[in-house]
């Protein structure tokens, strides 16, 4: 009998890239349990399903079906997305680093076995990283830059973080990786910022967007700004009061008006204590004499808590929520939004489409990426889906993102692809080549 194996095709590459996993080897019809295993974020994450070989001892896990185990329909990297964490207390996600990833596969049926690791890279070779700290006139420029290989120049992506703050270098390298420089920019809670988002003054992002297109330099001028929940209401609103140092928008999970610190706020301030600020005046936000906003829809419950509630109830004062809109019509250029079905955190599909009919009554160019079923928690593809509830990295609270492991999974790969084609796209609308 043939010694059984695992065969990995490619066995090391990017982390976006969707592996053929095949086994063979083993007793016609056995069942074969297969584990995949990694540490990641200093916490090791598993999964386990179980197969039937097929009359030849083979398995295809792009083609078959487990009949058990950690997820149920087939998938090439079924068995990556679905491992669960196994020490919530160490878990840091997503990765705030770009350490390759070591997945340890492992197969058994009786008394034979085979293992193979794959490597998930986010450093794509000869991509350079480079720390920025940057006195821009009273404030600290701070941020991590990803330059693809090649002598450039090439087209920028800013890219911001959310309200755990800090900054998503693996993002920013896999932006790399496909040829865009990306500065992962940090807004707070990161060296040289400050810890907390409270009186965040725009002219930060005004200066940050002034010396990218000083200083790197993009090809044909292109600079897309992008971010992720926060990070995305902070997109649209660069956008808007800044309009003709943006080249493109990608908004993730965002917001169409703005919000108060929530979580990510100073201590004893408040959930509705000031962020955005402008020329050294306050720019309103949804949770200010607002009507119907109640903070107890959220956390009447038991924990996890799921804050699209809150944010829900504050959405029924029509009036605050049309002070603290963010002005989308200002800004002429193409727009992308990528929002959760399921989410949690905050309405974001809906919030989403709020934003698509204030552009699409402007005739602006405007796309939406609908992560069906999926959770606040939309990032790249192949990365373990399965972390629906964490405790929030500033406040502490335990709170529920939304979607279930394969919708997650499916949001990851899908809106992933889409960006990459919108930016290829939008640089073909203003004349550049891919």
């Amino acid at each position: 009998m043939t010694q059984p194996s695992i065969t990995v095709t490619p066995q090391r590459a990017l982390i976006d890239v969707e592996r053929d996993i095949r086994i063979e080897g083993f007793p016609a019809y056995a069942f074969i349990t297969v584990t995949a295993s990694m540490t990641m974020c200093g916490a090791t994450w598993r999964s386990e399903a179980v197969f039937v070989a097929g009359h030849d001892g083979r398995l295809d896990l792009r083609r078959d079906c487990p009949v058990s185990g950690s997820y149920a329909e087939p998938a090439a990297m079924g068995i990556v997305w679905s491992m669960a964490c196994q020490d919530m207390d160490r878990v840091v996600f997503p990765p705030d680093r770009t350490d390759a990833l070591t997945v340890h596969i492992r197969a058994e049926g009786g008394a034979l076995s085979a293992e193979a690791t794959l490597v998930q890279e986010f450093l794509a070779e000869g991509v350079t990283h480079r720390a920025v700290r940057e006195d821009i006139g009273g404030a600290v420029l701070s941020g991590e830059l990803y330059t693809p290989a090649g002598p450039g120049p090439h087209p920028v992506v800013i890219y911001m973080n959310g309200s755990s703050g800090g900054v998503n270098a693996p993002r920013a390298a896999l932006f790399a990786a496909r040829g865009y420089q990306c500065l992962a920019l940090a807004i707070f809670n990161y060296d040289g910022r400050p810890k907390y988002l409270n009186d965040m003054p725009l002219e930060y992002f005004e200066a940050a967007l002034n010396w990218v297109r000083k200083t790197l330099q993009p090809r044909d001028g292109f600079v897309a700004v992008s971010g992720i929940s926060r990070g995305g209401e902070t997109s649209l609103l660069v956008a808007s009061h800044y309009p003709d140092l943006v080249s493109a928008v990608v908004a993730y999970v965002p917001s169409p008006v703005t919000h108060g610190v929530v979580s990510a706020g100073a201590p004893g301030t408040g959930r509705n204590a000031q962020v955005w600020t402008k020329g050294g005046e306050p720019l309103p936000h949804l949770w200010q004499d607002n009507a119907t906003a109640d903070w107890d829809a959220a956390y009447a419950s038991d924990p996890p808590y799921r804050q699209t509630h809150a944010f829900l109830s504050a959405s029924r004062d029509a009036a605050a929520f049309e002070r603290a809109r963010i002005p989308v019509e200002n800004y002429p250029g193409p727009v992308m939004l990528v929002s959760a079905s399921d989410d949690g955190f905050w309405p974001s599909t809906a919030y989403s489409e709020m934003v698509v009919r204030q552009r699409q009554a402007h005739a602006l160019p405007t796309f939406h990426y609908v992560c069906t079923g999926a959770g606040h928690h939309v990032h790249y593809p192949h990365l373990p889906a399965t972390l629906i509830s964490k405790p929030h990295a500033m406040s502490g609270l335990l709170l529920d993102a939304g979607g279930t492991p394969p919708a997650n999974a499916a949001g990851n790969e899908g809106s992933y692809r889409a960006v990459l084609d919108f930016l290829a796209q939008a640089r073909r609308g203003l004349g550049t080549d891919e």
